[in-house]
């Protein structure tokens, strides 16, 4: 075991490396609490606590009279409450291009301190960009961008230092930035989707009406450690943006 983090995390991780591994295949079955118990000298409580990250990460799911059954590879894994995996996350920007017109600092308001979730707190120091999202698809980079498709607003933890610069260089998706700058791995996306109305200024920038209907999708990007790192706050216009999701029993 590894000084410093919590004993449940390393078993986690040990178990996602079995997965990678193959020792563990889609669709195979995890060792029972017992068992881990038994395995790694833990208390029940612990291994409990280890399984639960592999269910928020999306790798494995509890079945009644089965027990906890892989479903899915890291880097494959689709995540709690998202659609998608961070793969197909990734395969958004790559498919539509981030134009950042401001990169600064922001003092969280009690709205953003809420919206960011347990542990973070009114008045806290984060780094903020703000950029237009263009459908890249048909053009290419560098040619003439298509009408905007989305604001988003970005919100960097202050523990990633030096993230202003990187910004502004970035040729990838900022979770694929944070990833390879600093060695973090992105296990966990929340996001929540809400219908809302176009304020003047995003209204403005996106060349629409102040008042249209907008879809706004708020996610929060987790390290493997648990660390909220990124939140990016997007607003698309209804007449521009179609989400789709697919749900299998």
């Amino acid at each position: 075991m590894t000084a410093g983090q919590p004993i449940y995390q390393q078993i986690a991780a040990r178990l996602r490396a079995a997965i990678a591994d193959g020792k563990y295949p889609v669709g195979a079955r995890l060792p029972t609490e017992l068992e881990l118990c038994e395995q790694f000298g833990i208390s029940r409580f612990t291994a409990r606590g280890a399984v639960r990250l592999l269910l928020t990460a999306g790798l494995v799911s509890r079945r009644q009279r089965v027990g906890t059954v892989v479903i899915a590879l890291p880097g494959d894994a689709r995540y709690s409450h998202d659609v998608s995996s961070v793969r197909d996350l990734f395969q958004y920007a790559q498919d539509t291009e981030l134009r950042l017109v401001y990169i600064g600092k922001v003092a969280l308001t009690k709205a953003m301190a809420r919206d960011f979730g347990v542990g973070v707190g009114v008045g806290e120091e984060w780094i903020y960009a703000m950029g237009i999202r263009h459908d890249d698809s048909a053009g290419g980079r560098g040619k003439k961008l298509s009408r905007p498709i989305c604001i988003t607003r970005l919100f960097l933890n202050p523990v990633l230092a030096g993230i202003e610069g990187k910004l502004r260089e970035r040729k990838t998706a900022v979770y694929a930035l944070l990833e390879r700058e600093y060695k973090v791995s992105i296990q966990r996306v929340e996001q929540e989707l809400q219908g809302v109305l176009l304020g003047a200024d995003d209204a403005g920038n996106l060349g629409s009406e102040a008042g249209a209907p907008a879809l706004r999708i708020l996610r929060r990007y987790y390290s493997d450690q648990g660390v909220l790192l990124e939140v990016a706050d997007n607003v698309h216009p209804s007449d521009r943006f179609t989400y789709r999701m697919e749900l299998r029993r």
